[in-house]
């Protein structure tokens, strides 16, 4: 009776029940917002009220009302890949309100303060895994369209394994599985750089609840030589990450796979993979099923927290794809910044007097540095206004491509 006694209180001092709010949750849920665009500041002073505990690599902000914690965020402290190049990414984790202080505007506070803060500490992007019509109302835009392969176990076991022996993942297994996972993604957009010293190995699989499976391919003498990750969830094969010290040993992950499948009686594998992956390459010839979703709001969302931090950072990334020389000011309603490019060469700074001039979106210029929108197709739909040679200046440094982050990475 005491228990029933307190949550009727609480459901009192709320002002709002519980099942109420969650009902309003799920009926804002389908109703399409659109992605702040106003002019943003992340400049100013930060909320007073706010608690910020800094604890690499994972930090806490949050609000507190009547001595407990009304709503709070935890910020991953991450570096992630933009081709050769890294920037400084906020992983935005653990949102929650407190049932008693839903629809009072704590959350808008906590997420807010967070970004001037990410800002003032030197984050230069931010990324989150969310629910539907929220986030965009933080700037928040789709940048990572869900890909998943498909192939027949039957197909899978047509190839010739070179018969390396496969064991459990044990901590003596990190660095290497580290070498080769940082080699198997070199210039590849959106993994994020693994610290043997920080990064916890494999801790989930492909949904929030299941965990990852990791299996190591070691050669005569017990050296490793690839690895390929399941997700744990029973009546299922799905290969969630792969990495290999040499080609040789790909069909042996795939025949392991196979094996896998078979034990559980399954028809198919699914490969949850970057679509220019080695091991996907390696698949195509024996018979591969592609799907993709590209998703309008919620899950993998990503915004800008610094303009000139993020393109000085990944400058020599921008200079390999420019021909010729160039100048350009890109403004956002967060920063603008000047780029001039020669021989090789790409320049971030103020902006420039006379140069042309592209206006979008932070969250649009975003989507341009993870591969996810073109520039054209950006000003197809006025999110990008420009000149044509800024256009083609535009498509030039960011051409759409490729860009994974893997489930285990998920937070």
């Amino acid at each position: 009776m005491a228990k029933s006694k307190k949550t009727s209180a609480r459901r009192r001092r709320g002002g709002v029940s519980i099942e109420a709010a969650r009902d309003r949750i799920a009926q804002l849920r389908t109703v399409a917002i659109p992605i702040a665009s106003e002019t943003e500041n992340l400049n100013r002073s930060l909320d007073g009220e706010l608690r910020i505990t800094k604890a690499f690599p994972k930090h806490h902000v949050a609000l507190e009302v009547d001595g407990e914690t009304a709503s709070q965020v935890w910020v991953c402290d991450l570096q992630q890949q933009i081709g050769s190049q890294v920037v400084r990414m906020g992983g935005i984790a653990d949102v929650a309100t407190h049932d008693d202080h839903r629809f009072k505007g704590h959350m808008r506070r906590v997420l807010s303060g967070a970004l001037c803060w990410m800002r003032r500490e030197g984050f230069d992007t931010s990324m989150l895994y969310g629910i539907r019509s929220f986030y965009p109302k933080f700037g928040y835009a789709p940048a990572f369209p869900r890909i998943e392969f498909s192939m027949s176990v039957r197909d899978a076991e047509a190839v010739r394994p070179a018969g390396y022996r496969f064991v459990a993942f044990r901590p003596e297994h990190l660095r290497a599985v580290l070498r080769m996972y940082h080699a198997h993604n070199a210039g590849r957009t959106g993994p994020v750089r693994r610290d043997a010293k920080s990064w916890q190995p494999f801790r989930k699989g492909r949904r929030w609840h299941s965990k990852a499976v990791c299996k190591v391919a070691v050669d005569p003498t017990g050296r490793p030589v690839g690895y390929v990750v399941y997700d744990s969830e029973p009546l299922t094969t799905s290969v969630i990450e792969v990495g290999t010290a040499k080609p040789a040993v790909l069909a042996d992950l795939l025949r392991a796979a196979a094996h896998h499948a078979w034990k559980q009686r399954l028809e198919h594998i699914q490969l949850v993979l970057p679509e220019d992956d080695a091991f996907i390459e390696f698949c195509k010839p024996l018979g591969l099923r592609k799907k993709i979703h590209y998703l309008r709001d919620g899950e993998a969302m990503v915004r800008m927290i610094n303009v000139p931090g993020a393109l000085k950072k990944v400058a020599g990334e921008l200079a390999s794809r420019m021909g010729g020389s160039g100048r350009l000011n890109i403004r956002t309603n967060l920063d603008s910044v000047g780029v001039v490019w020669s021989r090789g060469r790409l320049e971030v700074a103020e902006p420039l007097t006379g140069a042309p001039s592209a206006r979008m979106p932070q969250w649009a210029l975003a989507q341009l540095l993870y591969g996810y929108r073109s520039a054209a197709g950006l000003a197809a739909v006025g999110m990008l206004r420009g000149g044509r040679a800024t256009l083609k200046a535009l498509e030039e440094m960011f051409p759409p491509t490729p860009h994974f982050h893997f489930c285990v990475d998920y937070f």
